[in-house]
């Protein structure tokens, strides 16, 4: 049987995640009708996670360098980029509510999209105890801390963008070429043949694969990649909206346009009309994350959909796998370790979710 989430047993409850998850960890009271739901749940989908945590009690302000919790475990960092895009925020969410089910403490430190920030990170790292793992969710592929983290022995998972610094850490990400190529090949099969791309920054390894889908698909469809189509910038909705006048000129414009990035493409939506530009009937637009916003868009956005509570299993159970091997000196490199121990890769599928920004060129 497949492993079930957090989001999932909520679902199951007709209730949020967070209330499940407080209800879970001893956190919450609620009706006694509400709780039958939730235990219902648990049970019905044989949810693992469901061992609340009363006994978990985090490091306190003022208790020294090597105070840890009652798990022995220490705490976990989740660091993410910002929370300006909704993909980062949801991840997180699912990251936190399975760590808080698993009884791991957690804060979450925000580094900024090109790593330039702390987050209060410095003081945990580099022979202190208290810090007991690191989930990276970051846009900076050369952050250095994560090089002093592994360096000092902190269990490590890398989670979404992959890294240039050679790291024995295990890595949690899609398949971004498949995905890019999956989008780019249904919009051909849709009969367009001058299609853009609009890209994240190009040192991400999510814009390297994801275009390198993109230009793929329209060669073996025998498109000719027109450099002029494709246009690098942030992950913004502001990005988006400022793309209009490169893909409207007289004679170049594009028929359907495959955008990087969710929130790119809202704010390619958004200001679509300003340009005299009809979605879907002049530009067909597929996105890729697959944020909630973009079912309630009109026209609703055709995505590339995260696996997001898929990604989030994955790189806690990562992570509890690295904090273990940790605590029985396995991890990878240790003298007469195994095969398991060696840093792993999971690489998860994008879903092609096919809603009304796509249509036929109309011309």
């Amino acid at each position: 049987m497949a492993t079930m989430t957090l989001t999932q047993v909520a679902q199951h409850a007709g209730v949020s995640t967070s209330t499940a998850s407080r209800y879970l960890r001893g956190q919450l009271n609620v009706q006694p009708e509400t709780a039958a739901r939730i235990d219902a749940a648990v049970a019905a989908l044989d949810y693992r996670g469901a061992t609340t945590n009363r006994g978990v009690r985090t490091a306190r302000p003022g208790a020294g360098a090597h105070a840890r919790t009652d798990t022995g475990q220490g705490v976990v960092a989740l660091v993410v980029p910002d929370f300006t895009n909704p993909f980062f925020t949801t991840l997180a969410e699912e990251c936190a509510d399975l760590a808080a089910s698993r009884q791991i403490p957690l804060v979450v430190a925000v580094s900024g999209k090109h790593g330039e920030r702390d987050g209060g990170l410095s003081p945990l790292i580099g022979g202190s105890d208290v810090l007991g793992g690191l989930i990276y969710l970051g846009m900076s592929r050369t952050d250095e801390r994560l090089a002093r983290a592994v360096e000092d022995g902190l269990p490590v998972v890398v989670i979404d963008e992959e890294i240039d610094l050679d790291l024995a850490v295990d890595t949690v990400t899609v398949d971004n070429y498949g995905g890019a190529y999956q989008a780019t090949r249904y919009l051909i099969q849709q009969g367009h043949r001058r299609i853009a791309h609009v890209a994240g920054p190009p040192e991400l390894s999510t814009t390297q694969e994801r275009k390198r889908g993109y230009v793929d698909a329209l060669t073996d469809a025998g498109l000719a990649v027109d450099p002029e189509l494709v246009r690098h910038g942030p992950y913004t909705e502001q990005f988006g909206a400022s793309t209009f006048p490169y893909l409207t000129r007289p004679g170049n414009a594009p028929t359907a346009v495959f955008v990087g990035s969710d929130i790119v493409a809202v704010g390619m939506l958004g200001a679509a009309e300003l340009h005299g530009i009809r979605i879907p009937e002049d530009l067909s637009v597929v996105g890729c994350d697959g944020i909630r916003i973009g079912q309630w868009l009109r026209p609703q956005l055709t995505t590339l959909e995260q696996p997001v509570a898929a990604l989030a299993l994955a790189a806690v159970d990562a992570l509890e796998r690295a904090m273990a091997r940790r605590e029985t000196g396995t991890g990878a490199g240790t003298p007469g370790a195994d095969a398991a121990a060696e840093p792993a890769r999971t690489v998860l599928p994008l879903h092609l979710v096919i809603r009304g920004s796509v249509a036929p060129p109309s011309a």
